[in-house]
C-alpha cells in the first residue's frame, strides 16, 4: 500500500490537538487519526485494504449498492476485534451489535436511538444545526480538495476547512481528495485526522 505519507502525516496532525473524547458509552478510546471509507465502485477489495491499515484505525462502511454488503460487514467486524478498529456503518444493514455506530451522509436524516457513535458528513456551515439535532459525535468535512467522489462539487480548500472545523463543537476529520502530495497543507489545522478512499487504493 503506497500511502505511508498519508498515514504518517495524519498521525502528526492528530497529535497537534487536544482531542476530546465523547461520553463513556460512545468513543471511549482515542479517536482514530486515520479513516478508510469503503466504496461500492472504487474499493473492489476493501478487506485487503483494511488488513493493511494501522491498528486503531477507523473504517466507515458505506458500500450502498454492494450485493455482498453483509459479508463485507462481517469480515471487517472480525478484523475489528484483532486490530482494534472503530467501525461505523452507513445505509441499510442488519444491526450488528459489534459495530461501534453508524454514519449519516449529509443527504440523510437519522436519529441515534441505540446510543452508539454517530458520525456525519458535512459540506458547509449550514450543517451545524443538523449535527446538533442528530447529536452527532464525529464530523467528516468534505470535500477538502478536488475529489473523484464529488466531481461536480466545488472543493472547500484548506482555509474554509479550518473555519468550518471551528464551527462544529465535535471532533472533525478532513475528507475528500486528500493524498500524499497535498496532505501537508492540513498541518496545524483544528482537525482530529484525515479520511479517504483513493488514498488507500494502490495505483
Amino acid at each position: 500500500m503506497k500511502n505511508n505519507t498519508f498515514i504518517n502525516i495524519s498521525r502528526s496532525i492528530s497529535f497537534n490537538l487536544k482531542r476530546k473524547k465523547t461520553s463513556k458509552n460512545k468513543i471511549n478510546k482515542q479517536i482514530p487519526y486515520i479513516w478508510f471509507f469503503t466504496d461500492s465502485i472504487k474499493t473492489l477489495n476493501p478487506i485487503s485494504i483494511a488488513t493493511k491499515l494501522p491498528n486503531n484505525s477507523g473504517i466507515v462502511i458505506r458500500s450502498y449498492t454492494s450485493q455482498n454488503k453483509e459479508k463485507l460487514i462481517k469480515n471487517i467486524i472480525n478484523l475489528k476485534k484483532r486490530k482494534l478498529f472503530t467501525v461505523l456503518i452507513s445505509g441499510k444493514y442488519k444491526r450488528h451489535l459489534s459495530a461501534d455506530g453508524f454514519h449519516v451522509p449529509q443527504w440523510i436524516d437519522s436519529k441515534n436511538k441505540n446510543k452508539k457513535i454517530i458520525s456525519m458528513s458535512v459540506h458547509s456551515g449550514k450543517d451545524v444545526r443538523k449535527s446538533i439535532n442528530l447529536k452527532v459525535d464525529l464530523i467528516f468535512i468534505s470535500p477538502v480538495f478536488k475529489s473523484t467522489s464529488h466531481i461536480n462539487n466545488k472543493n472547500l480548500g484548506v482555509v474554509k476547512l479550518g473555519l468550518m472545523a471551528k464551527l462544529f463543537k465535535k471532533p472533525t476529520i478532513a475528507l475528500g481528495g486528500i493524498n500524499n502530495t497535498n496532505i501537508n497543507r492540513l498541518k496545524n489545522l483544528p482537525i482530529s485526522g484525515c479520511a479517504g478512499i483513493d488514498a488507500f487504493i494502490n495505483k
